[in-house]
């Protein structure tokens, strides 16, 4: 039998903000296939039916090793996949499966993470990076035609929603088209007020340049202060040759103990740029305020004073001064935990229901009822 809704999305191999969305819209949408490139069933077999995942060839190659080095491969991939004979499909998009072939006479969904970071933001993609010269010149030589390919299919999806307005603002200025906002799912069920603060720093997140964790380990070192980095990513070897022996990385951990270190930090940092950023708000419902650089997602959801302390130059010594700042406000952790709950999971599913309902999707594609999915 015809699938009569499938899902895409660009990647199942780190554990972050992007593919949490992915998980959840296949949970609204239980019955749908998820086609995808890369699918790592160890990390992610035990909330996603491996049976329903459809992953390109490579995967029985390659497993998921190298998935970065193969990006300039992945819009030859999804401008091919075919959907066409599939009524309603939802791409969750980080960059590529938003290009994926439909019908006119179906309907196409993207949920967008943001446009094309290895395009548009290459150069901040790739400051203070440890990617090779090769690495360098190649994703510079291939840019151009990215932003081009990203532009043009651009206008494959029918609705675009963006995951925040600082994501839309994007859509609008380098795509010409205007966007929904549903904000990323926090599950805040799934965090407790914690009860002992024990005066660490958190971050928690994919080690990439871009989000400028070489700042939150210069202002530990600096500041002498215990820094927990949570994750793995191409800049490990390179943040832990900066870190000084108050900075600590403890790559991929189970999701209990991340839930334990949030509930346990005195701040969680948020030093660079994100497109929204699930982890901040993840803190907030823990009643752990953040210490954020002003700009992008994190303007969405931190308030300066009130949930957490906002810097303006992204130079080790504002997110110091930041750090101490945070020292001497006595946050209530309830109001923060209310701040999160703005973002809770019932939210987005609450959000994507009323959007299929508007767009006239059939109420038996997708579970329209008003409980909390498991």
């Amino acid at each position: 039998m015809k699938a009569r809704v499938a899902l895409v999305h660009d990647f199942f191999v780190d554990d972050g903000g992007a593919e949490r969305c992915a998980l959840e819209l296949a949970r609204l949408f239980p019955q749908a296939p998820v086609f995808t490139t890369f699918f790592d069933r160890a990390r992610f077999g035990d909330r996603l039916d491996p049976r329903r995942v459809r992953p390109w060839a490579l995967q029985r190659i390659l497993g998921g090793r190298r998935f970065r080095s193969l990006l300039p491969l992945y819009p030859a991939y999804f401008s091919l996949l075919d959907l066409r004979d599939v009524p309603l499909v939802v791409s969750s998009s980080v960059a590529f499966s938003k290009a994926v072939r439909t019908s006119r006479r179906g309907l196409h969904v993207s949920y967008v993470h943001t446009t094309m970071r290895y395009g548009w933001d290459l150069d901040a993609y790739l400051a203070g990076s440890s990617y090779s010269r090769a690495a360098r010149l190649a994703a510079r030589t291939v840019r151009a035609p990215l932003i081009a390919w990203d532009r043009r299919t651009a206008s494959r999806p029918d609705v675009l929603v963006a995951n925040s307005e600082n994501v839309r603002e994007r859509i609008r200025l380098r795509w010409g088209r205007s966007a929904e906002v549903i904000h990323p799912p926090v599950d805040t069920a799934e965090f407790s007020l914690g009860a002992d603060d024990d005066g660490f720093l958190l971050v928690a997140a994919r080690l990439l340049a871009y989000r400028r964790l070489d700042l939150a380990v210069e202002a530990a070192n600096r500041l002498k202060r215990e820094l927990v980095i949570v994750g793995d990513g191409p800049e490990r070897a390179r943040l832990e040759r900066l870190a000084g022996p108050t900075v600590r990385f403890t790559g991929h951990l189970p999701r209990r103990e991340v839930v334990g270190l949030f509930e346990r930090c005195h701040a969680y940092l948020l030093p660079g740029i994100e497109d929204f950023g699930i982890a901040p708000v993840e803190a907030m419902a823990c009643g752990r305020p953040v210490v954020a650089y002003r700009a992008g997602g994190a303007l969405e959801s931190v308030v300066d004073g009130a949930t957490g302390v906002l810097f303006d130059r992204p130079d080790v010594g504002a997110l110091a001064e930041a750090i101490e700042r945070r020292d001497s406000i006595a946050f209530d952790p309830s109001k923060l935990r209310e701040a999160a709950q703005s973002f809770d999971r019932a939210n987005f599913l609450s959000r994507w229901r009323a959007l299929l309902a508007r767009l006239g999707v059939d109420a038996e594609l997708y579970d329209s009822s008003d409980g909390r999915l498991s």
